[in-house]
């Protein structure tokens, strides 16, 4: 176990300046003569003592009040940038969902026209998936098979986002189970309106005409087709 000694150490830089009358020694620069010879307290193997002739070492640099006020303001400035952004994250998923479920729209509608096939978009509300598959080219039976195409595999709603209905002329308005969208080979579609919702009880409304090419995207509930 440690042990503290007291030491009595000489001051740094000590250096005689001359000799007074009656031999008394004149004043040393380096520490006021209060401190020549007080005891410091260090531990037992270790060196306390400065070597002679050694300077004091300098004092570590701290912060000035200024620096400490930069520091503080930089970080309130990026506290009040980053939160909302962060608190926006819902909407931000929402939104994000929207455009790649229309992005896909397109995508079927130039498919199913360019290979004379036809498509289906299929939505499971239950389970917040969709994916896209295809008529099998069997003509003895109707039978459609998930789509190889890498743009075509299934999605996965992300955390918070689901299916409120999804609207189509052969089903009507569906808000639980399984339905579809059909991309026919001459270029048209079942029209379809899709709401989704975010945790926030945020609606989005996403509507695939007729044609396609003019899949949109709505703020709210849009109960049916909407044109600007």
């Amino acid at each position: 176990m440690p042990t503290w000694i007291a030491t009595t150490c000489e001051p740094w830089g000590r250096r005689e300046t001359g000799k007074r009358g009656n031999g008394e020694t004149g004043k040393r620069e380096g520490y006021s003569s209060v401190f020549s010879g007080s005891p410091i307290l260090r531990f037992s193997g270790s060196s306390a003592c400065p070597a002679p002739g050694s300077r004091p070492p300098a004092p570590s640099p701290g912060f000035t009040l200024l620096e400490l006020s930069l520091v503080l303001f930089l970080i309130g400035l990026l506290v009040i940038v980053i939160m909302p952004r962060l608190g926006d994250l819902g909407g931000t998923r929402l939104e994000s969902s929207a455009r790649r479920l229309a992005v896909l729209a397109r995508y079927l509608n130039g498919e199913a026209a360019f290979n004379s096939q036809l498509y289906r978009l299929n939505y499971d509300l239950d389970k917040r998936i969709y994916w896209v598959s295809i008529l099998a080219a069997n003509r003895d039976i109707t039978e459609f098979i998930p789509d190889a195409s890498p743009l075509a595999r299934p999605v996965q709603l992300p955390v918070g986002i689901t299916f409120v209905d999804v609207h189509v002329p052969s089903a009507g308005r569906v808000s639980t189970g399984q339905v579809y969208t059909r991309f026919y080979p001459q270029g048209y579609t079942d029209p379809t309106v899709i709401h989704l919702r975010d945790q926030h009880s945020r609606v989005v409304t996403v509507t695939i005409p007729p044609l396609p090419a003019e899949v949109r995207i709505y703020e709210g509930y849009i109960n049916g087709f909407a044109y600007r």
